[in-house]
């Protein structure tokens, strides 16, 4: 009889409480969702080959095409599991060797982690994006689908944190939506972005709030027409609300 492959297990997600396994295969096309208690909390995981998630990740991320499929299941599963329950997003390819390992950096994380799932609770990340002379209504869409639509998606997510904008317009629409919003991550430079955009950030809505601040992007968009637009995409998992101490690299003990 063979040895099995040796795996690895990737991490989705921590949540507060468990809830049912998503319907959908993990990461790797193949292996369930499982939750494994931690410290008190939940991790959401998979068990994947060790080959094609660690010891050869860097490498297959430079491969587009796999980099697209594996990023979109990732995304679908952690949309699935927080269909039903509050779950703060683990980075794409974070992986650890043991079931020890990762119980022990939950129990050493625990406090930051807490304080996210605290301020997460009930809500859900909406993106918003304005852009110069564009069509009259504005764009909701639900999360993307494809690899490609995910990834640049993804990115837009993951920025850095700008002063704030000189445009008083815009500046009145940031106010508005900060007073729906629980917390707001505004977007990085806009320089050398998509043409025409003027300014981005995410905001973290209560799902309670989520049809006023719907409301508040379509006011907008009607009175700026035809100068500006705005795009909203959403609802996400809180990705961009997720302290940067609670992000651990690949552990590799």
């Amino acid at each position: 009889m063979k040895n099995p492959l040796p795996t690895v297990l990737y991490l989705y997600g921590i949540s507060e409480n468990p809830g049912p396994p998503p319907g959908i295969p993990g990461v790797d096309g193949e292996s369930p969702i499982e939750s494994l208690p931690a410290a008190g909390l939940v991790c959401w995981i998979s068990r994947v080959a060790q080959s094609e998630f660690a010891d050869h990740l860097a490498r297959n991320m430079e491969n587009l095409d796999w980099l697209a499929e594996v990023s979109v299941r990732h995304q679908r599963a952690v949309a699935a599991i927080a269909e039903h329950c509050n779950i703060l997003p683990a980075r794409f390819g974070t992986v650890f060797l043991s079931q020890a390992s990762l119980q022990g950096d939950v129990q050493v994380r625990k406090t930051s982690l807490c304080a996210d799932l605290e301020k997460i609770r009930g809500a859900e990340e909406w993106g918003v994006k304005i852009f110069r002379s564009a069509p009259a209504k504005p764009v909701l869409t639900e999360a993307p689908a494809s690899g490609s639509e995910y990834l640049k998606a993804k990115a837009s997510l993951l920025r850095e944190r700008p002063g704030k904008t000189a445009d008083p317009e815009l500046e009145r629409f940031s106010e508005a939506a900060r007073a729906l919003a629980v917390d707001v991550a505004p977007g990085g430079s806009v320089s050398g972005a998509q043409p025409g955009l003027l300014w981005h950030a995410s905001f973290l809505v209560q799902r309670s709030q989520r049809q006023k601040f719907q409301q508040l992007v379509e006011k907008f968009s009607r009175q700026w027409q035809p100068q500006r637009r705005i795009e909203c995409t959403g609802p996400w998992p809180p990705y961009s609300f997720v302290a940067r101490a609670t992000r651990p690299a690949m552990e590799s003990r």
